[in-house]
């Protein structure tokens, strides 16, 4: 026994320097990798972070939050609009699969379609390439009011260059029509990343604060729905829901093999560490 036991011992201290030894080099990795951002999640997403702020939550969600912003949107508004400058970096919130991508954008938008519409205004310019996911869970989580997609780069230019008016010419907005997908896309099986860039956010117009923004939105099984959401699923007899993204998932700041999800809009210090700011 004691000579089992001694080997057993040496055997471990023999290993004990390796082990060691490939805690500090990670360590090392991720502080260089990620240097001076502190990881955190949250058990609802912030309502300000990263330069980005949550405003009108989705009106279509089984049950909307208002912990961020009163406003009610209009009727059937399916995402969770997330105020942010025109043109930054929009991040996948988890791994999921690309199911369908279209470019409804348009140099302007004069038609009155809800109440958010002023009438006699007309937006410029109005963006809204729209992206929907699926992730290992069969949540679906669309992105809309992008002003770009890294999938199909063909959506804006030649014959897919946008229509003056906002609704025109949807038919011929798809990848099928501009160029198709990306090679890199189409090599990874229309998979991506948490902490991939999957375009660029967009605005709709500039006369008021809120226009630059992009709305996400999340439909989850019922199965997979809990408390309050699950009954008024089951009550509209639907086998999948809208929910409030910003009151229904956890989130983290930083990518991690975590169930949670990612911020959609990352910090300057994080783009900068990636190489996307030099």
């Amino acid at each position: 026994m004691t000579s089992l036991g001694g080997g057993v011992k040496l055997g471990l201290m023999k290993k004990l320097p390796l082990y060691i030894f490939l805690v500090l080099m990670f360590s090392l990795f991720t502080s260089h990798s990620f240097a001076g951002i502190k990881y955190k999640t949250y058990k609802k997403l912030p309502c300000s972070f990263n330069g980005a702020k949550v405003s009108t939550s989705a009106n279509a969600a089984v049950k909307r939050s208002t912990r961020c912003s009163k406003g009610r949107g209009y009727k059937g508004k399916r995402g969770t609009s997330i105020e942010v400058k025109r043109g930054t970096p929009v991040f996948a919130i988890t791994d999921m699969k690309l199911i369908y991508v279209q470019d409804k954008s348009a140099k302007q938008r004069c038609k009155v379609y809800n109440k958010t519409h002023k009438k006699g205004v007309c937006d410029r310019p109005y963006d809204d390439v729209q992206l929907l996911f699926e992730d290992k869970n069969g949540v679906r989580i669309l992105y809309y009011h992008l002003m770009d997609s890294t999938f199909v780069p063909g959506f804006g230019k030649g014959k897919c260059e946008r229509p003056l008016e906002f609704g025109t010419n949807s038919k011929n907005r798809l990848p099928s029509y501009c160029g198709g997908y990306s090679k890199e896309i189409v090599e990874k099986k229309f998979l991506v990343k948490k902490g991939d860039i999957i375009g660029h956010s967009g605005t709709t117009g500039s006369n008021d604060k809120g226009d630059a923004h992009i709305s996400l939105g999340a439909m989850v099984l019922i199965e997979n729905l809990v408390g309050k959401e699950k009954k008024k699923c089951e009550k509209l007899k639907r086998w999948k829901c809208y929910v409030a993204p910003e009151r229904y998932f956890k989130w983290e700041n930083l990518p991690t093999d975590s169930d949670a999800y990612l911020l959609p809009i990352m910090s300057k210090k994080y783009l900068k560490e990636i190489g996307y700011y030099k």
